[in-house]
């Protein structure tokens, strides 16, 4: 009889310890914890070159006339897909926030042209391209391994009323790209 409790003893501790065992394996493989470092999933890349840097300044400038902003040698940047899908892309002119004492030069004395892959682009108000935060330059489809290449003119026109002396106007170019699906 005794023999049958040792017995019967062990099976039931055994199945505990089995049963821990599942326990401690599931909790091992189940854990979630709060994550630490960003999770990236890559299907293709746009990558953005810029020459100049990503602000464009103008500070210390003149009333220019068309011809003369069209000759200024402007800002030079790439965008290129190095990936391997095609990607929509969209190219925003975005205001940099002026820190004072300085003032902001307004947009509507400001002309722009935009050369893409060697088609030179013509002269047009800063105004003309809406609301910052939605100012498009340029939108399109980049295929893999391709690029675009540009020159970015901004320049204050000579329909300035007044004095317009200390004003600054700062902006930078921003990206958004989709995977073409």
């Amino acid at each position: 009889m005794k023999e049958k409790q040792n017995k019967t003893m062990l099976i039931i501790i055994l199945i505990v310890l089995i049963i821990v065992i599942i326990a401690l394996s599931y909790a091992a493989f189940r854990f979630i914890g709060p994550g630490n470092k960003d999770n990236i999933i890559t299907l293709g890349t746009l990558e953005l070159t810029l020459n100049e840097g990503n602000t464009i300044n103008l500070e210390d400038t003149y009333p220019l006339t068309d011809s003369e902003g069209l000759a200024l040698s402007g800002y030079d940047f790439t965008l290129e897909n190095t990936g391997t899908a095609d990607v929509n892309y969209v190219i925003y002119l975005d205001n940099v926030t002026i820190e004072s004492p300085d003032i902001k030069l307004d947009d509507k004395y400001l002309k722009y042209s935009l050369d893409k892959n060697n088609i030179i682009g013509s002269a047009n108000y800063l105004n003309d391209l809406g609301v910052d935060g939605s100012r498009i330059l340029d939108q399109g489809t980049l295929t893999s391994s391709n690029e675009n290449s540009y020159v970015l003119r901004i320049w204050p026109t000579t329909e300035i009323d007044g004095d317009f002396g200390g004003q600054v106007w700062k902006g930078k170019l921003r990206i958004t790209g989709d995977q073409v699906k």
